[in-house]
């Protein structure tokens, strides 16, 4: 499964007594959990662990700062970052600079770099046949010798049904989501990886699954295990 989807796989968390922005979304300074990533076949292929850095809240936002590593099958760790979230008003907000990780961006770190980003939002309350507002972002190299942009796009995005899932971490009723999620760079030459998503999520847990697709054939999934 590719960097973006490991990425797009980041977010849990359990039930707190304090009142919180987003219903979906919640946080304490501290917090851990983790999501286990497997191929088509069920194998496992890594380990997303997170950690709440800092969270400042007020009566209707906060945000939060989270530290997010991707581990291999083996447990070596591939690549790290901090992760910013905000939410105002019961809508949760997330950078689309959190889906591209620090390798991907070393290319532009020699040239003046355009950034023009949508972030994409999740709602306090969620309904079956809700769509919901897409998210991209796309950076250009202003000065490079040879023209050189990424960009990143989550569009299509539905929710589409109740399902209860099981892992390890427990039983959640949760909401099914759907959408697609689109990664190209052109540095020189263009290369375009398109993937579709089907997430779970479940109020105050959020993501507890995700799959993705290519050409309607499972590529891999992810799956909360554990928290604390």
């Amino acid at each position: 499964m590719s960097t973006l989807i490991f990425f797009f796989c980041f977010l849990f968390f359990s039930p707190i007594t304090f009142a919180q922005c987003n219903e979906f979304y919640q946080f304490k300074e501290g917090s851990e959990w983790e999501m286990e990533t497997f191929n088509a076949k069920g194998k496992l292929t890594g380990t997303n662990q997170q950690k709440v850095l800092s969270y400042v809240s007020t009566a209707n936002s906060f945000k939060a700062k989270i530290y997010s590593a991707l581990l291999s099958e083996k447990g070596k760790e591939l690549m790290k970052g901090d992760l910013d979230f905000t939410c105002t008003d019961g809508t949760l907000l997330i950078d689309m600079r959190n889906f591209v990780n620090q390798e991907q961006m070393k290319a532009f770190e020699s040239y003046e770099m355009k950034i023009e980003s949508e972030n994409l939002e999740i709602p306090n309350a969620l309904t079956i046949g809700q769509t919901l507002k897409d998210g991209s972002m796309t950076i250009t190299a202003t000065n490079s010798p040879i023209p050189m942009n990424m960009m990143v796009e989550i569009t299509d995005r539905k929710v589409v049904g109740k399902e209860s899932i099981t892992s390890a971490a427990g039983t959640f009723e949760c909401y099914k989501i759907t959408s697609k999620s689109t990664f190209k760079t052109k540095m020189g030459i263009s290369i375009t990886v398109a993937y579709d998503i089907v997430e779970w999520i479940a109020p105050k847990v959020a993501i507890v699954k995700s799959e993705s697709y290519k050409n309607n054939k499972l590529q891999g999934y992810s799956l909360l295990t554990k928290w604390k």
